[in-house]
């Protein structure tokens, strides 16, 4: 609330949640009151608007019409409600009533109440104090290497590529999906063996954090072989991997600053816990600058890893030794 939106004495803010996610409503209330905001929680369960012939029913394919006057007067904003598919225009008409009202707004659809109370846990000033020194390391490196106590040994070559910071910072006008917390870059080459505590997609949605951790070695840049005991899970992974050209690639090398050691399984989370992540896929070439696209994506993440950029250590065991 005051250091990601930095809500102040005065300001509107305003936060729209529904049934679901009642608990995350009721905090963000209680914060922003406590920020000295004049506040409004919204349930959009609760509200009527055209789209539903004024039932209330969801699914709103239309803002209802008590948040978007609230968001016209507001200064920052969150949203937390769930997020099915159908509601999608919805969620648009509100991003776009941020942007022509330059609303600091924090976008959160369908966030878990794990995810919200890990990954909101530390004040974004200290997450972009350490942001901003491994930025500085990672600018100058040519290479960073990562293991783990699970079998991961990973070379990878940064190349010349940007990298992309997320740190928490929103500006007016600005939405900003959080959790956050991580830097990125799409790297020139990755070699080695990568071993995932927890995945994205819908198969990581579905096996949480894995009990049998699943290895991918990479060659080139490509995943060429992903093993592990849990065989559907595994069969899972191949199939994402072989959908189209550019699947079975690295996209993105991630390394975190938010947070504890530990993976939780949610990888809205555990992309940003301190270690090397990957995402298999798109490279976000807009970002970063990479010359190839992918269909698909997904974030594979470690646990307790060990990082090093041209061999001095940043993140030891999952824990940040910056200085």
């Amino acid at each position: 609330m005051k250091t990601a939106l930095r809500v102040v004495t005065g300001e509107r803010f305003v936060a729209v949640g529904d049934q679901e996610s009642q608990p995350m409503l009721a905090a963000l209330e209680q914060a922003g009151r406590q920020a000295g905001a004049e506040v409004a929680a919204l349930r959009i369960d609760l509200l009527r608007s055209y789209s539903t012939n004024h039932s209330g029913d969801r699914p709103h394919k239309v803002l209802p019409d008590a948040v978007r006057r609230a968001m016209l007067a507001a200064q920052a904003s969150v949203f937390v409600a769930s997020s099915p598919h159908t509601e999608s225009s919805m969620r648009e008409q509100l991003q776009h009533i941020v942007g022509a009202c330059s609303i600091r707004h924090a976008h959160m659809p369908g966030i878990s109440p794990l995810a919200f109370t890990t990954g909101l846990a530390q004040s974004h000033d200290h997450i972009a104090e350490l942001g901003r020194i491994l930025e500085r390391k990672l600018e100058v490196g040519r290479e960073i290497t990562t293991e783990s106590p699970d079998g991961t040994r990973l070379v990878v070559h940064p190349g010349g590529r940007p990298w992309i910071p997320r740190f928490g910072k929103v500006d007016p006008g600005q939405s900003v999906t959080f959790p956050t917390g991580s830097i990125f870059t799409s790297p020139e080459r990755v070699t080695g063996t990568f071993v995932a505590a927890s995945l994205g997609e819908f198969f990581g949605a579905r096996a949480g954090l894995l009990r049998d951790t699943v290895v991918f070695e990479i060659e080139d840049g490509r995943a060429v072989r992903v093993t592990g005991k849990n065989a559907q899970l595994v069969r899972d992974v191949e199939a994402m991997l072989k959908v189209a050209p550019g699947s079975d690639r690295v996209g993105l090398v991630i390394l975190g600053v938010n947070g504890g050691s530990e993976a939780t399984g949610d990888v809205s989370v555990d992309q940003h816990r301190p270690g090397l992540h990957l995402v298999f896929g798109d490279p976000q070439g807009k970002l970063t600058t990479a010359d190839w696209t992918a269909r698909t994506s997904f974030a594979a993440c470690q646990a307790r890893s060990t990082v090093r950029i041209d061999g001095a250590i940043v993140i030891d065991g999952g824990k940040l030794t910056l200085t």
